[in-house]
């Protein structure tokens, strides 16, 4: 067993027991720490196979405009407009300012239901999407008009040199070979083009306050691995990006997190897969009075601000080397 993330192999354990916050795998789960880099790794790792039936229809937030009025309905209406239009507006003015990129073409792998995908194609750029889940697929492409290809960015015949950004939003501790998913996004970006990681991140506040309890530790074993600042940084250098940036993700997003961490049943997986009821009412109202102390935590977390700022997500970016890295 090998760190995902700098490849030393001088691991220790971390945390023991871990289950799964949505029930979907059985049994426990065990993380090791990186002595070298202080990432974390699942062992051990599962197959591909394995995790893609890890996966339950409603793991991402898919509004439905045309579904009859009802609680339902309400609630997607006040989540799109309180916390998703929002985040994703911060998220786009973030990755501008990391890497310059203000238009072009951009692909999004593990784009989901394209929501993200279609924020960005509303702030100008041009877009396609790369997404395994069939019916994540056709609810971007019947729903939202994307172009998205259904199965893995490893494994897609797509364009080589095409891109000006290929972006991954908390997909790539998904992934059990970042090194591999890595150098195949450096092949379809242009020259001067940007990888963008949006990834949680192990040396945090987040991840020392609620230790085994994290959302991020307890999403395996669908999350194989967790970086640190230094493991994201060293991975992106082996792979051959220069330039490297990082930032906090935006605070929503952060406190996000650690109102899932609190309280995993609040969470989309979770609520959306009931009827709709006073239960699932319930969860996600107590989910977002939790949103309230879970900002000021994130606050206080990226505390004193700055360069040096860390937080329980993070945006990673660097550049292709050649050409401008702007279109």
């Amino acid at each position: 067993m090998a760190c995902l993330f700098c490849g030393s192999r001088v691991l220790a354990p971390l945390y023991e027991g871990i289950r799964d916050h949505y029930g979907v795998a059985e049994g426990t789960h065990r993380f090791l720490r990186c002595v070298e880099c202080g990432s974390a790794t699942l062992d051990p790792l599962p197959t591909p196979e394995r995790l893609l039936a890890l996966y339950s229809s409603d793991y991402t937030f898919k509004p439905a405009p045309e579904e009859p009025e009802g609680l339902r309905r309400l609630l997607q209406t006040i989540e799109w407009r309180c916390f998703y239009e929002p985040g994703y507006r911060r998220r786009v003015a973030l990755i501008r300012r990391l890497t310059g990129l203000r238009h072009g073409l951009v692909l999004e792998a593990g784009c989901g239901s394209g929501l993200f995908l279609r924020h960005l194609r509303k702030e100008g750029y041009t877009v396609e999407g790369v997404e395994t889940c069939a019916a994540d697929v056709a609810y971007a492409r019947q729903r939202l008009g994307l172009t998205v290809f259904e199965g893995s960015l490893e494994s897609l015949r797509l364009q080589p040199g095409r891109y000006d950004a290929v972006i991954l939003v908390y997909v790539l501790e998904h992934i059990p070979d970042p090194a591999a998913t890595l150098a195949r996004i450096r092949t379809l970006l242009k020259p001067g083009g940007w990888a963008v990681l949006g990834l949680p991140v192990m040396d945090s506040g987040q991840a020392r306050w609620l230790g085994a309890r994290w959302s991020a530790v307890t999403e395996a074993p669908r999350h194989v691995a967790i970086p640190s600042v230094a493991g994201a940084r060293r991975l992106l250098e082996s792979a051959g990006f220069d330039n490297i940036r990082w930032a906090p993700s935006p605070l929503g997003e952060n406190a996000g997190h650690i109102a899932l961490s609190l309280l995993p049943a609040a969470a989309t997986p979770r609520a959306y897969a009931e009827t709709p009821g006073g239960h699932m009412v319930a969860r996600r109202a107590a989910g977002a009075l939790l949103m309230l102390p879970s900002l000021v935590l994130a606050a206080v977390e990226r505390l004193p601000g700055g360069a040096a700022a860390t937080a329980g997500t993070m945006f990673f970016c660097g550049r292709r080397p050649g050409g401008s890295g702007v279109p």
